[in-house]
C-alpha cells in the first residue's frame, strides 16, 4: 500500500514546471518550483517540520510544549499545521494590522492562537499600505516571543530568522530536488527573501554542483533589508536587540553570493501573479509574481539556452483579502 503515515510525509517533492505563455518572448528557459503545492500552501512547511523535529531530537520540545513564532503569515500557518499533527499548542505572534484576515483564518483553523503585537509607530508611519518585508514588521513580535519563551515553562520559540535548520531544510530538500529535477543544469536562481533561508539553502545546493550559478534576491521595493532604505534604518537600529535580529540575512551578505538584488514594486508583482494563474494555471501568490517578474528580466540578460529557476513560495489563497508583495 502506498499510504503516508501522516500528512507531514507529503511535504516536499513539489513539481518543477516550464513557463510557456508568460515566457514566450524569451529565449532562456524559465522553470518554476511550485512550492505553493506543499500541504499547508507554502514552502514554509519544509522549515516548520525540520525545525520542530530537530528541537524534538535535541530535547528543546517536550510533550505538551507550546511552540511560538513571530510571522506575518506563511511560517505561522506552517508551524500551526505541523503542531496540529504533532499535538503541540501553537501561539503565533503577529504584527497588528499586517496579517490579513485570510491568513489569520487559516492559522486559527489549525487550532493555533494568535497574539497581535504592535509593530511600532515608525512602521505604521513609514510603511502603512505598502508592500512589506516580514523581517521589518516582525521585530517587536520577536521580542514578545522571547518574553514568552523565558517566562513560560515548556515554551519554545522557533526563531526562523536565526535557526540554522531553516537553511538546512532548503539545502537538503528544496535545493536537492531542484538539482535532481534539472539534472544540475541551472544557470540562475531567482528567490524572494524573507528570512533568507530558502535563498541560502537552495544556493548552497546549487553552488555545490555549479559554483558559477547566478543568485538573484528579490525584495519589496518599499522595505528591503538587503538594500536597507533610509526610513527603515533608524527603526532597525532602535529595535536591534541581541537575539532577535535576522542572522540568515547577515550570513547571505557576509558570503557575498548574490549576483544582484532586485527590488520589485507591488504593481509588477501583482500583475505577474495574475498572469501566472490566468496564462499558466499556477495558483500562486504575489511573491511568486515578483520572482517571475525578475526571472523575465534575468532571461533577457542571459539569453538562449540558459535555465533560470524561480521559486513560487506560496498559494494565492493568502492574498484573497489583500494583494501585496510580502516576504
Amino acid at each position: 500500500m502506498k499510504v503516508h503515515g501522516s500528512i507531514l510525509e507529503a511535504i516536499g517533492n513539489t513539481p518543477m514546471v516550464r513557463l510557456n505563455r508568460v515566457a514566450s518572448e524569451h529565449q532562456a528557459n524559465i522553470l518554476v518550483k511550485c512550492e505553493y503545492l506543499n500541504p499547508s500552501g507554502s514552502t514554509k512547511d519544509r522549515i516548520a517540520l525540520r525545525m520542530i523535529e530537530e528541537a524534538e531530537r535535541s530535547g528543546k520540545i517536550k510533550r505538551g510544549a507550546v511552540v511560538v513564532e513571530a510571522s506575518t503569515g506563511n511560517t505561522a500557518i506552517a508551524l500551526s499545521f505541523v503542531c496540529a499533527v504533532k499535538g503541540y499548542k501553537a501561539v503565533m505572534c503577529m504584527p497588528k494590522g499586517w496579517a490579513t484576515e485570510g491568513r489569520t483564518k487559516i492559522i486559527r483553523s489549525y487550532g493555533a492562537e494568535i497574539v497581535e503585537v504592535d509593530p511600532g509607530e515608525e512602521i505604521e508611519r513609514e510603511l502603512a499600505g505598502k508592500s512589506v518585508h516580514g523581517g521589518v514588521v516582525e521585530l517587536l513580535p520577536r521580542i514578545k516571543c522571547l518574553e514568552m519563551e523565558t517566562s513560560h515553562p515548556n515554551t519554545w520559540w522557533a526563531r526562523q530568522a536565526l535557526n540554522k535548520e531553516n537553511i538546512a531544510a532548503h539545502r537538503e530538500t528544496t535545493g536537492k530536488e531542484i538539482v535532481e529535477q534539472t539534472e544540475g543544469q541551472v544557470d540562475a536562481l531567482v528567490c524572494s527573501v524573507g528570512t533568507g533561508g530558502t535563498l541560502l539553502g537552495v544556493s548552497e545546493a546549487l553552488m555545490n554542483i555549479n559554483p558559477a550559478v547566478k543568485i538573484y534576491a528579490v525584495e519589496p521595493a518599499s522595505s528591503s533589508l538587503l538594500k536597507l532604505a533610509p526610513e527603515l534604518r533608524p527603526y532597525m537600529e532602535k529595535y536591534g536587540i541581541p537575539g532577535i535580529a535576522g542572522w540568515i540575512i547577515s550570513e547571505i551578505e557576509k558570503r557575498g553570493i548574490l549576483t544582484e538584488t532586485y527590488l520589485v514594486e507591488d504593481k509588477d508583482a501583482i500583475h505577474m501573479a495574475h498572469r501566472l494563474v490566468e496564462e499558466e494555471g499556477l495558483f500562486c501568490g504575489m511573491s511568486s509574481g515578483a520572482n517571475v517578474f525578475v526571472a523575465t528580466k534575468v532571461a533577457e540578460a542571459l539569453g538562449e539556452g540558459k535555465n533560470i529557476v524561480a521559486i513560487l513560495p506560496d498559494s494565492r489563497d493568502r492574498y484573497f483579502f489583500a494583494e501585496h508583495f510580502t516576504t
